[in-house]
């Protein structure tokens, strides 16, 4: 038996699907069976791990994170690592660094650290693609990314970061609106690159279009795109009535409502919210200072907002954004879904998210209060309270 060899029992098992009470098996860092009632007899020298009657749930997945513990992953390798080893704690075993639109030279630095964090994966959650957030994005709905930064999307630019994430490129955010975005759409697709559209003043009939060449998400729905009116419904009109798209949202109880968040979960289902944490350095760190996109952002009472108010980030973890969507009336296991399965299927991660044989034994034990008990990762307990 390897380190990655576990029995998980006396759990209350949570799939997409069912809650029961049950047990799970891991071999070789994937899971091989789950069943209900007693667990069976354990094999020579696999570990045993008594759930105490515990909610274990895939674990969390953030497909839009920057930074946390006080580091901002834009700054290289060791930053990268070092959230890793806090998103552990927030029940969170994946993740996709995410760049923010910053100089050329210092982007491209990133794309190459994040891809070298995903080939040689730090200790903690594992980095499972990179995101690029920028910096082909629009400045009329810039939020608090460096409008000076910002490129007209095109392929000579997309083609030098895709090199220097070297297949690792999961995601790419851009404005479709933006002169060449749609052919830019065309290319990443064909590259197996998901595209999503955010920081973007599309409006609705331009939302459809995008869709139609082959854009699947949006980028932290509500936030930095053109709103919902009645006579024009814009980007958060497009997110909101196609089935095709996905839709993030960052569930803070700030960025959006809960009622807001409440609305999204009816009108799209479970299955197409991705929960997102948009976290920057500040989160899980004390208040104070700290530099985001090359600007300075305070950290106070729960946000992270720039001098002149705007919205920088978030200070939120995934464990967190669960337990605010239970609190805005998502049942669990659904609001749990918003934060394994719809954020694996968002980014197109695959043998990850659900609870079935064949899939990654990445484990998340839940308490009552939803908070983290242990995480486990490829079968190996990685953290406990």
């Amino acid at each position: 038996m390897s380190a990655g060899d576990a029995l998980v029992a006396n759990a209350e098992v949570m799939t997409p699907e069912h809650v029961f009470r049950g047990w799970v098996r891991a071999r070789g860092g994937h899971i091989t069976a789950l069943g209900t009632g007693a667990a069976p007899r354990p094999c020579d020298g696999e570990r045993v791990i008594d759930a105490g009657g515990l909610v274990v749930a895939p674990g969390f997945l953030d497909i839009h994170v920057h930074g946390a513990a006080g580091r901002d992953m834009m700054d290289g390798r060791e930053s990268v690592d070092a959230v890793a080893a806090f998103l552990i704690t927030c029940g969170c075993t994946g993740f996709l660094p995410t760049t923010v639109t910053a100089p050329w030279a210092e982007t491209v630095r990133a794309v190459d650290a994040f891809a070298d964090a995903c080939a040689h994966p730090p200790a903690g959650a594992r980095p499972l693609g990179l995101h690029l957030e920028g910096p082909f994005l629009n400045p009329a709905r810039r939020g608090m990314q460096p409008a000076e930064h910002m490129r007209a999307p095109n392929a000579a630019d997309a083609a030098a970061l895709l090199s220097s994430g070297r297949g690792w490129v999961r995601t790419v955010t851009l404005a479709p609106e933006l002169p060449g975005a749609l052919a830019l759409v065309s290319v990443l697709g064909a590259r197996g690159v998901m595209v999503a559209m955010g920081h973007s003043d599309a409006s609705y009939a331009e939302a459809v279009d995008a869709v139609a060449a082959g854009v699947r998400r949006a980028t932290h729905c509500f936030n930095a795109m053109t709103p919902l009116h009645h006579r024009q419904p814009g980007l958060v009109g497009a997110a909101l009535d196609l089935d095709a798209l996905c839709v993030e949202a960052i569930a803070d109880g700030v960025h959006v409502h809960p009622t807001a968040l409440r609305l999204l979960w009816r009108v799209k289902g479970w299955r197409r919210v991705a929960l997102v944490s948009d976290a920057m350095a500040g989160a899980g760190a004390p208040e104070g200072a700290y530099r985001f996109g090359g600007q300075d952002v305070v950290v106070r009472g729960g946000e992270a907002r720039l001098a002149d108010g705007t919205l920088a980030g978030s200070v939120l973890t995934m464990d967190a954004a669960v337990r605010v969507m239970i609190a805005a009336g998502v049942p669990p296991r659904e609001a749990v879904g918003m934060a394994t399965l719809a954020p694996a299927e968002a980014a197109g991660l695959s043998g990850t998210g659900r609870l079935v044989p064949g899939y990654a034994a990445d484990l998340v034990a839940l308490d009552g209060g939803w908070r983290v008990a242990w995480t486990m990762v490829g079968g190996r307990l990685a953290w406990r309270a």
